[in-house]
């Protein structure tokens, strides 16, 4: 009987022995896999931290960059302007934007060319000298800018219509001169006028092209109409206001 426990208690012994080398590679592995892990992840903080290296590095040299590009706007910034450096380039910053902009330019020159088609018989085919038009932005049923001019050409196309047409030119007793493109998008109307075009005539269409300082265009359409009296109207002036560059009419 004594053998025989004693061999159970060797056997005890020997499977709590194996249980424990067991725990101990269970361990093991799952210690190596942890570092297996460990390194790869360190790995790839290395990387992360390598790339936003070379990101801040390149931050720094596009900063450089602008940094020499706006030099010449701060030394013109600082002469021209008062106050703090970053409000004097703030203002140096609004004027570059009023000049990109060409409705904010003062108008020095304007010309127009102007066509209109009217439902008529008449046969003619004539330059007039002394019987032109004129082209007028009004606000309040005051003018803004006046063109005008004392020529124009009419022609009957055969199919019984007639084409006024005439290039007008500021008039300086009453223009916008000096004053800024824009102004023009508060007028109420576009007036147009034709000696040579009967009162109360059916305008059929037509077109008017202003030019002013010599490059910015704008193109008005002259819907159909009946004329009251000698005027033809352009309505919805600021929503027409399309701008196209320009070397001229």
């Amino acid at each position: 009987m004594g053998n025989k426990k004693k061999w159970y208690q060797y056997v005890g012994v020997r499977a709590a022995f194996i249980i424990a080398i067991g725990g101990i590679i269970v361990a093991g592995i799952n210690a190596w896999s942890n570092q297996s892990k460990l390194a790869k992840d360190n790995e790839q903080y290395k990387k992360d931290v390598s790339n936003l290296k070379e990101e801040l590095k390149n931050k720094n040299s596009e900063i450089q960059r602008l940094e020499t590009q706006l030099t010449p706007f701060k030394t013109i910034a600082l002469e021209k302007y008062t106050g703090t450096e970053q409000e004097r380039l703030n203002k140096l910053s609004e004027k570059i934007k009023e000049l990109e902009n060409p409705l904010n330019k003062p108008i020095a020159s304007a010309e127009a060319q102007v066509t209109v088609i009217v439902k008529s018989d008449e046969e003619v085919a004539t330059r007039y000298m002394n019987e032109g038009g004129l082209l007028s932005f009004v606000k309040n049923r005051q003018s803004l800018l006046l063109l005008a001019d004392t020529q124009s050409n009419v022609k009957q196309t055969g199919k019984g219509e007639v084409i006024y047409k005439g290039i007008f030119h500021v008039k300086d007793n009453l223009s916008a001169i000096g004053k800024p493109i824009e102004t023009l998008q508060t007028s109420d109307i576009i007036q147009i006028r034709f000696r040579r075009i009967p009162e109360n005539s059916q305008v059929i269409g037509g077109k008017a092209i202003v030019v002013l300082n010599g490059n910015t265009r704008f193109e008005f359409e002259i819907s159909p109409q009946q004329m009251h009296g000698k005027d033809i109207i352009i309505r919805n002036i600021k929503s027409k206001f399309l701008i196209r560059q320009s070397t001229g009419l």
